[in-house]
């Protein structure tokens, strides 16, 4: 007679960094845990995304900086064609490239920096359906912002009434479907108007302006 157990599926990953060592490492992080299952290792943007079409992994694991073309990349061809897999960056790229990821919706992100047990929980949170960006990361955003000087000036001066309502909606964590279906527009209106808000209020994404707004109405 069987018993009602419940079974622990093990998460498929895929592996990308332009770099060996790197990729060894990680092999070896994952490979004798009964929770991680290896699908594919590659070095090259081309390669990763053959691999997500392909086997279709819970998890991709990727490095924003490869030779002929960025993960960045890769994560935007990953979302044109729809694809479940959830990209989980691990990196060391610039705070502009962790920007931009995260202004494409990115749910995880790890600094190389970072040990194995951050990286390992970060992976489990984003399979779990949560956000993880880890507090070197957050940090070093900050920072970046700080040091760029951002222009605190009166918001309703700066944007119009319907950059304001946007801008407040992705403070609040709406992604541009949930806005553009909100404000009865197309997700390529609600990206043009992102547009205009972080050139008007020199945001580099999503966090930069969560945080400005967040600024602006605390003062």
């Amino acid at each position: 007679m069987s018993r009602n157990k419940e079974i622990k599926m093990a998460i498929n990953l895929v592996l990308a960094d332009p770099h060996p060592v790197v990729l060894d490492g990680l092999v070896h992080l994952f490979k004798n845990r009964d929770e991680f299952s290896i699908k594919s290792c590659v070095h090259d943007v081309d390669s990763a995304l053959e691999a997500v079409l392909k086997l279709k992994p819970d998890i991709l694991i990727t490095e924003l900086i490869f030779k002929n073309k960025t993960g960045l990349a890769l994560i935007e061809e990953m979302q044109r064609n729809r694809v479940r897999t959830h990209p989980v960056v691990f990196t060391g790229a610039c705070m502009r490239d962790v920007g931009v990821a995260i202004d494409m919706g990115v749910q995880g992100l790890v600094s190389k920096c970072q040990s194995q047990q951050i990286l390992t929980q970060c992976i489990q949170s984003v399979y779990a359906g949560k956000r993880w960006l880890d507090k070197d990361l957050a940090i070093n955003m900050v920072s970046t912002l700080l040091d760029k000087n951002t222009i605190h000036a009166s918001l309703p001066e700066v944007l119009t009434a319907r950059e304001m309502v946007v801008a407040k909606m992705v403070s609040q964590g709406l992604p541009n479907k949930k806005i553009a279906q909100k404000l009865l527009i197309t997700e390529g209106t609600t990206k043009l108007h992102l547009h205009h808000i972080y050139q008007k209020l020199n945001c580099s994404g999503r966090v930069a302006l969560a945080l400005h707004m967040q600024e602006c109405y605390l003062r």
